[in-house]
């Protein structure tokens, strides 16, 4: 193609330089579980969104959907990794992911799994995928949990609004209206308030403590039945202490943040598991 004549329609692109190593810096080892680590980020966004002069303002409202999303989907990738680490059955279950091999030294003394190498290149920002990727890393069917599964079903819609926001600068295309429940037949301008902003953060967390209790219901549950619980406090303590520890938010847990209180009622579980497994003998 010739190049017979140029327009200058607006101003010429400018000269950047940008020193990458300047914006990175060492992340500091994981201090929490991934659940306690979820709450304390978002914590912090809506503090700084909804107590501010923005508070009100439905571009930086917004931003907290975004960061709502992006906690919730780094915790779905840390907390699946955690699961590997603490659970022997669900480690044996995904020794044939694909991970790569830079991966064991990159997340060495970082305190989050190398299997998170595995999630370089997905996003968990879709039920879909969540529930695919659960069952890929620990075996299990979030299907099976009707309330786990519905709250992960509503992330949908969060994630959705977070589609709109990064992609399409707020504007609501026919995809987001259908999500939304919208009849209207024409582009709409997403305006999200204070208030719709803070319930819509609830879909997230409720997605959030729905996958953390399936997760480690499904871990000890499948311990009682494949016998990895011994029903004696002494022989499982240290395992069934980092299942807990790995999955609480201490200080909200029922049990005193005391996990031999935990334990109880997997020690009777396993007691009856063994009583009748004897009387069929």
């Amino acid at each position: 193609m010739s190049n017979h004549a140029t327009l200058t329609l607006h101003l010429s692109e400018e000269v950047v330089t940008v020193n990458v190593d300047g914006i990175l810096t060492n992340l500091r080892s994981l201090r929490n579980n991934p659940i306690t680590d979820y709450f304390e980020i978002t914590a912090g966004l809506a503090g700084k969104l909804t107590n501010s002069a923005y508070e009100e303002d439905t571009e930086v409202l917004g931003l907290l959907l975004l960061g709502a999303v992006s906690a919730a989907e780094f915790y779905f990738r840390s907390v699946l990794g955690v699961a590997l680490d603490v659970c022997p059955i669900c480690k044996r279950h995904a020794q044939m992911l694909q991970v790569p091999i830079g991966a064991f030294e990159f997340f060495a003394n970082s305190g989050y799994s190398h299997a998170l190498g595995s999630f370089e290149h997905q996003s968990l920002a879709d039920a879909k995928r969540i529930r695919s990727e659960c069952e890929r890393f620990t075996g299990f069917d979030l299907s099976k949990d009707p309330s786990a599964n519905k709250a992960i079903n509503d992330f949908d819609l969060l994630c959705e609004l977070r589609h709109c926001l990064v992609h399409a600068r707020g504007v609501a295309g026919l995809k987001t209206c259908r999500a939304l429940n919208s009849e209207r037949d024409s582009l709409q301008w997403l305006r999200v308030g204070k208030v719709e902003a803070l319930e819509f953060l609830k879909l997230s967390h409720n997605a959030v403590r729905a996958f953390n209790r399936f997760l480690a219901n499904s871990i000890l549950n499948r311990w009682v039945d494949k016998g990895l619980l011994t029903g004696r406090w002494k022989s499982d303590k240290v395992a069934f202490s980092r299942v807990v520890k790995a999955f609480w938010i201490r200080g909200e847990d029922k049990y005193g943040s005391i996990p031999w209180n935990a334990y109880r009622p997997f020690k009777s579980a396993v007691q009856k598991r063994r009583r009748a497994m004897s009387a069929n003998v």
